[in-house]
């Protein structure tokens, strides 16, 4: 028996003869319930009636309590049932039972029906508001519309993240360390920094990262030498630029990688931009950083007010590109995590958004199996004390970032502070000349490592960062 609906009304996506079977399994082995449960919701069965008896079925079993026909037949009461009998009808869901091993594929095909009739239903609010002949802003419907299959994507790619044993696990790890230690993996993603790589074994799958420093403290330096030390070693890496222009940012690439501490004339990244006044020689060194930047698989995504559900979707996509290529995607970075635009959930409490956003961070970097490294700024709080050195607490806007990064890393120049002092004293002066080219790059989390600070040599203006020794 099914349910037919009316006649004048399109079918959409079902499997009510999964549904029916599901149930009937569940009813003749109560462990049926627990295989099926991994994969579908209550809210996913298409039929009323079998959502409303799997609802009972969950709240039972979760109760510690039997669930079998008679329960059923209580809970049903006169339910309308196409005009069988209650009795008739729990006979025959248990009647069309073969086996109860097959419940995770019933649950599955009724989970996938699910999905495929919230996409439907999107698509068609979409046709819908595209039919009434009224003037709206494509841009902000199409983001609405990507958020809202987003979801169904984010759902599906969860599904299919697989329970393992802790025997599984362990000897995956001991196999990852007998592959290390023979040369044929590396620990993580290198930042590019030798000691940092050292102390945090690089950057590691499913690990978010957070970037943070105040303005004029290198932060896009640090991100893009990131990037390219990470892109060379063999993944792609996807750069999502939610402030600057891709020409802005290649122009930064270009003069880091023309960059020639022996070479008589600097090349800036502004007189890249001003194209002006560039030697022969400049020119040549900036034509043979524009071939190494053709191989270097660095993928930017330049456009602002994007949302976290499309950051996620393209995201998805540069990973599907990447296999297709036969290289892995090495990481997501994104600058900066204040400008990605929040949903309408928290409209209005920024520690909500922020809070949302960053968990979202979190939770991209492990269904894509990647790391992603999220710039942030600081409060300006550290502008009001004496030692203006980053902490923690100086994370803007939410406690979120501190607790759902797995990795902080904060950035400080001591010479930009001194530049900007009215006047200096003798030992000031002698200090802004030491401290002329050196970033600090301090370690103030790591889930199971130490926190340390790292001095590393920086000409901002060529966008250059090394280890300083």
């Amino acid at each position: 028996m099914t349910f037919a609906l009316p006649a004048a009304e399109p079918l959409p996506p079902h499997a009510l003869d999964s549904e029916q079977v599901l149930l009937g399994a569940i009813i003749i082995n109560n462990d049926a319930l627990d295989l099926a449960r991994q994969h579908v919701l209550p809210e996913d069965f298409f039929e009323p009636v079998h959502r409303h008896i799997f609802e009972v079925m969950c709240a039972r079993r979760d109760a510690g309590e039997p669930i079998d026909r008679r329960l059923m037949l209580a809970v049903l009461g006169d339910a309308d049932l196409g005009g069988e009998t209650v009795s008739r009808y729990f006979a025959r869901l248990v009647g069309e039972v073969t086996t109860i091993s097959g419940a995770p594929g019933y649950a599955r095909l009724i989970a996938q029906a699910a999905q495929m009739r919230r996409v439907l239903a999107v698509s068609q609010e979409g046709v819908a508001a595209m039919s009434d002949g009224s003037v709206r802003s494509p841009s902000d419907f199409a983001a609405y519309m990507i958020e809202s299959l987003d979801e169904v994507a984010s759902a599906g790619l969860a599904k299919h993240i697989r329970r393992v044993t802790l025997g599984t696990s362990t000897a995956g790890v001991l196999a990852r360390v007998a592959d290390t230690r023979a040369g044929k993996s590396r620990r993580g993603v290198p930042y590019g920094i030798p000691r940092l790589d050292s102390v945090t074994l690089g950057m590691r799958p499913g690990q978010f990262i957070v970037l943070a420093g105040r303005p004029a403290m290198g932060k896009t330096t640090v991100a893009l030498h990131i990037a390219l030390a990470a892109a060379r070693a063999g993944g792609a890496v996807g750069l999502f630029s939610l402030e600057m222009e891709a020409d802005e940012l290649s122009e930064r690439v270009l003069a880091a990688l023309a960059y020639d501490p022996r070479a008589r004339e600097p090349v800036t990244y502004r007189a890249i931009a001003e194209a002006k006044g560039l030697s022969e020689e400049a020119l040549w060194r900036l034509d043979e950083a524009q071939k190494a930047a053709a191989r270097i698989p660095l993928w930017i995504e330049p456009q602002a007010g994007v949302s976290l559900a499309q950051i996620a979707a393209r995201a998805r996509q540069m990973q599907l590109k990447a296999e297709r290529q036969g290289r892995p995607l090495a990481g997501v970075i994104v600058d900066h995590i204040g400008l990605i635009r929040p949903s309408k959930r928290y409209s209005g409490n920024r520690v909500q958004e922020i809070t949302e956003i960053s968990s979202g961070l979190k939770g991209l970097a492990k269904e894509l199996g990647v790391p992603v490294l999220g710039l942030s700024q600081l409060s300006r709080d550290v502008e009001k004390r004496e030692d203006k050195r980053p902490v923690l607490s100086d994370l803007r806007d939410s406690g979120s970032i501190e607790q759902d990064a797995d990795v902080v890393l904060g950035l400080y120049r001591e010479a930009y502070y001194l530049e900007h002092k009215a006047k200096l004293t003798d030992d000031e002066i002698n200090r802004l000349a030491l401290a002329q080219n050196i970033l600090e790059v301090e370690v103030l989390k790591q889930r199971g490592g130490p926190t340390v600070r790292i001095e590393c040599f920086c000409d901002l203006a060529c966008n250059v960062l090394a280890e300083a020794y």
